[in-house]
């Protein structure tokens, strides 16, 4: 045998250890045994067990389908560690606890996976809007992309759902229906299909305390807000139910805000709490209507293809800083909101406003019938959330 031969076959052989430990890998972090996998693929026990100890003559067919069972494409079983990703792109937002929280995340993700991957922070600025970013996320440009579902209606129409408020009751209704069925099969897989996925098990990444209008006047009732020029994202569902509510909705990218309050471009800018100091909203606008709706959750979203190709267990590693990173986000959020209202008021002589929720809760309802009769809302989705049933668990609330 020639040299040439000899590496050829070293070589022939290396590769068929390697996606023997991949195969054995992947099965074992599924939670499969070997008469399952075998099962579920259409061949043989014998011919999985050479496989995995590296003595088969590998088959692209054979191995596409355990690739199929493992939810892997087939090129990750020939990839050797060396050429495993090490790094995943992630942004920022504003600076303050969310941002803190984001890098809180990076941090985790860095010494859960033994220093084997890392989330580079970028910023907002060099992306582009929320709208583009997902796309982008889609196409792989980035890697991960935190922010409200309801941007992924881009992908999957019905997360406008989450683009209005008031959708839920209480924290126990919304963590219902996120880990429901409908939601897995409705939202969740298509938007598998269309080449993205949560890391979200536990739903606990919470952006503030509740819902707030800033505007540049006193604002109690849902009839005040009639001919008020209201800021809005680049939404056709947003600007719709602002337009169904009487206003006129300006689209306004998010980075932009404090300049169009200043500049008079908008007298209104629905928000969440938890902005309103670390952007200095209440210098051009110091009415705050506290409104009373839950605080958006965020979703993790990572391209698919990207997920993919990471080891089980830095897949792992990754989903459980997600987890506890959600907890951080949170308590960083609740602690900078109780400092900043005291702050925003010292400085800003900002007013904060308690009005009837009640009658709100009642202008968006019929805001929200419009919407669905219009079919800009799917009417399945709203009715699977409101029907949510929320099951006695222990968690910790927002």
């Amino acid at each position: 045998m020639t040299s040439q031969r000899i590496e050829s076959h070293d070589l022939e052989r290396e590769i068929q250890l390697r996606v023997g430990r991949r195969v054995r890998e992947l099965r074992l972090a599924a939670g499969l045994t070997a008469v399952a996998l075998s099962g579920r693929s259409g061949i043989s026990q014998g011919q999985l067990s050479k496989i995995e100890n590296g003595k088969a003559v590998l088959s692209s067919k054979i191995l596409a389908a355990l690739c199929r069972v493992l939810d892997r494409p087939v090129g990750y079983l020939f990839q050797s560690r060396d050429e495993m990703p090490r790094v995943l792109g992630t942004l920022t937002t504003v600076k303050g606890p969310e941002d803190e929280g984001i890098k809180a995340f990076a941090d985790d993700v860095c010494r859960r996976s033994g220093e084997r991957l890392s989330l580079i922070p970028l910023q907002p600025a060099q992306l582009g809007t929320a709208y583009s970013q997902v796309e982008a996320l889609r196409e792989g440009l980035i890697d991960l992309f935190i922010e409200e579902p309801f941007y992924y209606a881009a992908f999957v129409p019905s997360f406008n759902l989450f683009a209005l408020p008031y959708a839920f009751r209480n924290e126990d209704h919304r963590q219902a229906f996120l880990t429901g069925e409908h939601f897995r099969r409705a939202f969740c897989e298509p938007l598998h299909r269309a080449g993205i996925r949560f890391l979200n098990s536990r739903w606990n990444w919470f952006r503030g305390l509740e819902w707030v209008l800033v505007a540049d006047r006193p604002i109690t009732e849902p009839r005040e807000i009639r001919g008020l020029r209201v800021r809005t994202p680049e939404s056709d569902i947003v600007q719709r139910f602002w337009r169904i509510m009487g206003a006129c909705p300006v689209a306004v990218p998010w980075s932009e805000v404090a300049a169009a309050l200043s500049s008079g471009t908008v007298d209104v800018v629905p928000t969440h709490k938890t902005h309103l100091y670390p952007l200095g909203f209440c210098r051009y606008a110091r009415f705050v209507t506290r409104l009373g709706d839950l605080p958006p959750v965020l979703a993790i979203g990572i391209n698919d293809s990207r997920y993919q190709v990471l080891p089980p267990a830095i897949q792992e590693s990754l989903k459980e800083a997600c987890d506890t990173a959600g907890e951080y986000f949170s308590r960083c959020i609740r602690q900078a909101e109780d400092e900043n209202e005291l702050l925003n008021i010292r400085r800003f002589k900002a007013a904060y406003l308690t009005v009837d929720v009640d009658l709100w809760r009642e202008a968006v309802s019929a805001a929200r019938a419009h919407l669905i009769e219009e079919g800009h809302l799917d009417a399945d989705a709203w009715e699977a959330a409101a029907g949510a049933t929320p099951v006695e668990t222990e968690r910790t609330t927002p």
